[in-house]
């Protein structure tokens, strides 16, 4: 018994002296830069005890005694050891590994995850690939570097509108671009249109091209932007999710001392391609018969450019209003006295752009705050005189450990945007229109030189100058001086977020943010002006407010060495209000007087459109062994835009990624470092826009039909109509299924690399508009019955040919193509429209590809061969078909970005070639210009033609035959063989782009660019070692766009009079692209 007793008392001993060793430490993974490393793995050496950090780099652990090591890992860094020592607070940090490709990225609602565990497709830039060329748009800049990101610039001026899509069409009827979040909110990229309300997207062909919001963003704050291009990446976002999302991610402060980052970039932008314009006939009509007609002068009022050859003329030499130079005479005129000479109107009116781009930054704290102070400032003045794009943001970011168990953080960005906007499209008070169809005969600058001189576009008695002297086309200097078009932005983007270590693994996140935005618009439009004769002006007013709140409940758990769970369970509420207030003003008083107060008819219209949606999701992620991934994520939504009995709606969806050269048998294999095959499964959806459930009413408007009519309330009376549009309360959101598989391999030691992509994803219950019985007292209904396919691959090649210690060659290319088709509209419907001119727009039909060209073409037989007249009426000339049908496809068939960076020592060479394979664009632009007679494909004129085609006609019921024997026989004839006489007849018809056919006018919109190019020296902190204010100096050269090569038969093909809208492939005098020349200097103190 004594013995049995001095044995436990010695148990007893042992083990309260191995509990007394046993401690719990606590610690965070970072990197060199301070940056936390989330889920790095932490073990003691030798046990199976261990833990996982946390996305923000914290772990604990328990331990035994003080002698334990432990053995840190995590993908892209080079594994470590530390001993624990006496201390209960590691700060443990691992070295990167420059062999090992594989990282960190951010992906929804702000989680931080290890690339290799991803079973879905996203890419990720970092902050120097968004700003290494100073592209001033975070949006533009991401042009040719993401596989699957199609990016379309409006236009060349500053503040233009930028068009983003990911892997194709995803709704007929509704936004088709990817779902913004920055730190974790969504913010709003809209483009919000001028002008009368009730024109709709059409205001978008006649008037400026104002800014969409994603320009708001400083590219100088951001750290990296997470592309997530399908459904399945986003699906936690649910009904925002259909069309992928761009995470972006703002820098924040480090601990350390404080530092500076100073930039500044000054760049020069210039057109880069001209619409190209005949120099040799002046401004005349050949149809009157009356040879004066040939000779411009300030008393012949036509529009067009068939006059004389500029050869044959000469100038009298006395001054008069009209002209400096004189009247323009024959040369058998005795007052002949100066040869003539063409003006060359575009390269005199536009002028090189200027951008200046300051920012600069403050940051540091400690390990219980940190903090970042930026400010920047950007200001262009466009290649359109007068025309300015200004930007100020300020950015603050802070983060406090408020204890071991809670930290807050907390973002602010204010923006202030906006300046003078030109007009285009089919505008004549706008600037391409006019200027294009100015013939060589007139000088709209008068010999001046500066873009406010009175001179160039002011009479002696104070009427307009311009070419056709009269009321018709405005100058282009009176445009920009007396029809004024201003915007202006002020914005807020802010969120806070705490987050509670509650127990072991698990953890509690609440974030909050807001997106808040006044958005104001000014037209003026002088008396006299094309536009509006009798003037107008008008305040176009938009205030955005949206407030997202998450709160998500964490659990981590590591089971064994080799398995971990990490689960997730939120709720989200997000709100909007939209409020728009348009006032205008016609019939003015007097001239040059902008204000309200000056208009003799006034009218006003508001409207309000409020949306709330409430969620409850989940997110599920299993890893066996760091080498299988299952991820499964749901969310439930319940949107105030649908019934209250039927306003909620599921979607799953789950995806899975096996990292095979984690097997023991690939483990460290010297050819294929890394391997990993990826599938993923997803449903997400859309839900309909505000008030399509329910028939409401509008405020009436009594027309004429031959005047604009009176719109109430009138003389102090209202009046109110029913809408045509009948509420539906069956509604139900879009639906979109989406299915992808990936591999993704490295070779060498990661020198070679490829991520290929496979995706098919299919949109049902579409939302279409179709019409109903008049019966009804209603003209038509929304319902869900259309359905869209889309379907591509994306392949990202990297790899590294050339490393030594002083040389680097890394490359990197993205490939994507994407096919898409619509399969059903509703019932009665055989066409969207989205957007067009009459004869020419841009449709959903069924059986096509997306947002086709459609309109009439060249009447062809069973082989494809057009067919050329042979009646007696007009022998010889193209045939036009009876139909509508697609013209063109503005869709392009791939995309290729191609990136080349050489480092030697401190410099760096890198170039970007950006290219785009087919997508066509309606070049309506150069059809006008052909039928005013001012494009330079007009100077086959006075020549005849042999058309090659075949002979035939249409007969009385639109069938195609062939006159043979003297009577008419089906089908088409033989090969043509007779000439047609080209002249302003033929150009002024069909020929041109004012008849009735579009296909000679729909031009292949391929490009291949020298997207960005860069030449930086960077002198290393090392080299400041003794200085005590400079840390860091890099020197740059950049360029932008300087080489375009295209097909294209007009100005650059990637401008868009639509700007940010599905209705992409159109040119109706869109505003030149440019090309950029600059130098950075960046400074680190």
């Amino acid at each position: 018994m004594k013995h049995a007793l001095l044995c436990i008392s010695w148990l007893l001993m042992f083990f309260s002296v191995a509990n007394a060793q046993q401690r719990t430490i606590s610690g965070k993974v970072t990197g060199s830069d301070g940056t936390p490393i989330p889920f790095a793995t932490v073990q003691v050496k030798g046990t199976t005890q261990g833990a996982s950090a946390d996305q923000n780099g914290n772990f604990k652990l328990n331990v035994d005694g003080t002698n334990a090591i432990l053995q840190v890992r995590s993908v892209g860094f080079i594994s470590a050891e530390f001993p624990v020592g006496t201390s209960n607070t590691l700060a443990l940090t691992l070295q990167p590994d420059k062999t090992n490709l594989q990282e960190v990225i951010v992906t929804g609602l702000g989680i931080k995850r290890e690339k290799k565990a991803l079973g879905y497709s996203a890419q990720d830039l970092k902050a120097d690939e968004l700003t290494k060329a100073n592209q001033g748009d975070a949006l533009r800049a991401m042009s040719g570097k993401i596989a699957g990101v199609q990016v379309t610039a409006s236009s060349g001026t500053p503040g233009a509108a930028t068009y983003i899509k990911l892997r194709g069409t995803n709704s007929l009827t509704g936004n088709n671009q990817p779902l913004f979040v920055v730190d974790g909110i969504p913010i709003d990229n809209g483009q919000n249109f001028s002008g009368d309300p009730s024109d709709g997207t059409n205001a978008l062909l006649f008037g400026a091209t104002n800014t969409n919001r994603g320009a708001d963003i400083n590219p100088d704050d951001i750290e990296s932007m997470t592309v997530l291009k399908g459904p399945a990446a986003a699906a936690i976002y649910g009904i925002d999710a259909a069309n992928g999302a761009i995470i972006i991610t703002t820098k924040k402060g480090k601990a350390g001392k404080m530092a500076v980052d100073f930039s500044t970039s000054l760049s020069v932008d210039v057109v880069n391609r001209y619409p190209k314009l005949q120099n040799q006939y002046v401004r005349g009509d050949e149809n009157t018969g009356d040879p004066a007609d040939l000779i411009a002068n300030s008393d012949n009022h036509t529009r067009y450019s068939w006059g004389a050859n500029k050869d044959t003329l000469f100038w009298t030499g006395v001054p008069n209003d009209y002209d400096v130079h004189g009247d323009i005479v024959g040369k058998s005129d005795p007052r002949a006295k100066i040869p003539f000479k063409a003006y060359d109107n575009l390269k005199n009116f536009f002028r090189p752009g200027i951008t200046l781009n300051n920012s600069v930054s403050f940051s540091g704290g400690t390990d219980q705050a940190t903090y970042r102070l930026g400010v920047s400032n950007l200001h262009s003045s466009s290649i359109v005189p007068l025309q300015t794009y200004d930007r100020t943001t300020i950015s603050m970011a802070g983060t406090l450990k408020v204890s071991e168990k809670l930290k807050m953080s907390a973002n602010m960005n204010y923006t202030n945007d906006g300046g003078n906007m030109p007009q285009n499209g089919s505008n004549t008070s706008g600037i391409m229109l006019p200027l294009t169809r100015t013939p060589i005969s007139f000088d709209n600058a008068n010999g001046t030189k500066k873009g406010d001189d009175p001179k160039a576009f002011l009479n002696p008695d104070g009427t307009q100058r311009n070419y056709r002297n009269a009321v018709s086309y405005d100058n282009p200097f009176w445009t920009i001086n007396r029809n004024p078009y201003t915007s202006s932005v002020n914005r807020i983007l802010g969120n806070v977020q705490a987050d509670l270590d509650i127990y072991k693994g698990l953890s509690a996140t609440y974030r909050i943010g807001t997106d808040v935005y006044g958005e104001n618009h000014h037209q003026y439009y002088d008396l006299q002006s094309g536009a509006y004769p009798t003037g107008r002006v008008f305040d176009d007013q938009f205030n955005f407010r949206s407030v997202n709140s998450d709160l998500i409940l964490s659990y981590t758990k590591r089971f064994t060495d080799k398995f971990r769970l990490d689960a997730k369970l939120g709720n989200n509420y997000f709100s909007r209000k939209i409020t728009e207030m348009y006032v205008q003003g016609d019939g003015l008083v007097a001239q040059n007087f902008d204000n309200m107060n000056n208009a003799s008819v006034v009218k006003a219209q508001t409207s309000v459109v409020p949306y709330r949606r409430v969620s409850g999701y989940f997110d599920v992620n299993l890893d066996y062994a760091s080498m299988l991934f299952l991820e499964i994520t749901g969310r439930n939504d319940w949107s105030s835009s649908l019934p209250s009995s039927k306003n909620h709606f599921f979607y799953p969806a789950a995806n899975l990624s096996w990292v095979f050269t984690e097997l023991p048998s690939l483990k460290g294999n010297s050819v294929l470092s890394f391997g990993k095959v990826r599938v993923s499964a997803a449903q997400v959806g859309k839900d309909p826009g505000a008030f399509l459930t329910k028939s409401f009413y509008l405020p009436s408007l009594v027309s004429d039909g031959s005047t604009s009519g009176i719109s109430f309330p009138y003389a102090g009376l209202g009046s109110f109509q029913v809408n045509t549009t009948l509420g539906n309360a069956d509604l139900k959101p879009e639906k979109t299924v989406s299915y992808e598989g990936g591999l993704q391999l490295q070779f060498f030691n990661n020198r070679l690399g490829i991520d290929a992509t496979y995706y098919y994803s299919k949109g049902t219950d579409l939302l279409v508009t179709a019409p109903i019985a008049a019966t009804t007292g209603y003209q038509q209904v929304t319902l869900n019955a259309g359905s869209i396919r889309n379907q591509g691959v994306e392949i990202q090649l990297t790899g590294s040919p050339i490393r030594t210690s002083n040389f680097n060659w890394d490359v990197t290319v993205n490939f994507s193509k994407n096919v898409n088709k619509v399969l059903a509209l509703a019932p009665n419907v055989s066409q969207i429209t989205l957007n067009g001119f009459t004869g020419a727009v841009i449709a959903h039909i069924p059986g096509h590809p997306a947002g086709v060209i459609y309109g009439q073409g060249w009447l062809r037989d069973d082989k494809g061969n057009m067919v050329i007249s042979d009646q007696d009426s007009n022998p010889g000339e193209p045939v036009v078909g009876p139909d509508q049908k697609q013209i063109g496809n503005p869709n392009p068939k791939f995309l290729l970005g191609v990136g080349n960076t050489f480092s030697y020592k401190g410099f760096s060479l890198y170039a970007l070639i950006d290219w785009k394979h087919k997508g066509d664009v309606w070049n309506g632009t150069r059809g006008s210009l052909m039928a005013i007679g001012t494009s330079a494909y007009t100077m086959d004129r006075h020549t005849s033609k042999v058309f090659k085609g075949v002979m035939g006609h249409l007969d009385a019921n639109n069938n195609l035959v062939h006159n043979e024997g003297g009577a008419e026989k089906p089908g088409a004839g033989g090969a043509n063989t007779t000439p047609f006489y080209i002249d302003e007849n033929w150009y002024q018809g069909n020929g041109g782009g004012f008849g009735a056919q579009i296909e000679s006018f729909t031009d292949d919109g391929s490009y291949v660019k020298l997207r960005e190019v860069t030449l930086a020296y960077d002198i290393h902190s090392k080299a400041f070692t003794d200085s005590r204010f400079i840390k860091g100096l890099n020197v740059s050269l950049f360029a932008r766009n300087i080489i375009l090569w295209t097909p294209y038969k007009g100005i650059d093909p990637e401008t868009s009079l639509t700007g940010a809208t599905s209705a992409q492939g159109i040119d109706y005098f869109n505003v030149p692209g440019t090309e950029s020349f600059g130098a950075a200097l960046k400074f680190k103190f």
